[in-house]
């Protein structure tokens, strides 16, 4: 997605992440690894959680 937020973080290259966008057009970064909060602060720099796996935007 072209117009998400934050695209220096590391979420974006990670298969975990899932971008939830509202009904007023916002995009939240959402983590769907269970150990790790699902709206965590950003940007993502380090992260015990990254898997890669998804393209950068």
């Amino acid at each position: 997605m072209s117009d998400a937020p934050f695209p220096e973080s590391l979420c974006h290259r990670c298969t975990h992440l899932r971008e939830v966008r509202s009904d007023k057009g916002s995009v939240f970064l959402m983590c769907r690894e269970p150990s790790l909060p699902k709206y965590g602060p950003q940007p993502v720099r380090q992260c015990r959680g990254f898997t890669p796996g998804r393209p950068t935007p």
